[in-house]
């Protein structure tokens, strides 16, 4: 019967000679904030504000590049030109 054992991640690090050492993740240094943290600032307005502009800029975007490609098509149907001619056949007059 399997026993339980608990998992945790791991790094690989090496060192000045070369060799390799396993790491716990925990006695990594963290770098950021920590959850708490980024709770704290997810509530502050001007960040809330930030967000919203960000992902209304993003659609704005998305949006005006799918319309110019939709427009882009729609304006120069007519100009373009037959890639798939069919070859003509002239008959010389005897």
């Amino acid at each position: 019967m399997p026993t339980e054992s608990s998992v945790s991640s791991y790094t690989l690090s090496t060192d000045d000679s070369g060799t390799r050492q396993r790491k716990d993740v925990d006695e990594l240094p963290q770098i950021g904030y920590t959850l708490e943290q980024l709770n704290e600032k997810r509530e502050e307005p001007k960040w809330r504000v930030a967000r919203f502009t960000a992902i209304g800029l993003f659609w704005a975007i998305w949006g005006a590049l799918l319309a110019g490609s939709i427009l882009i098509i729609i304006l120069n149907n007519h100009d373009v030109a037959s890639t798939t001619a069919a070859p003509t056949t002239t008959t010389k007059g005897k």
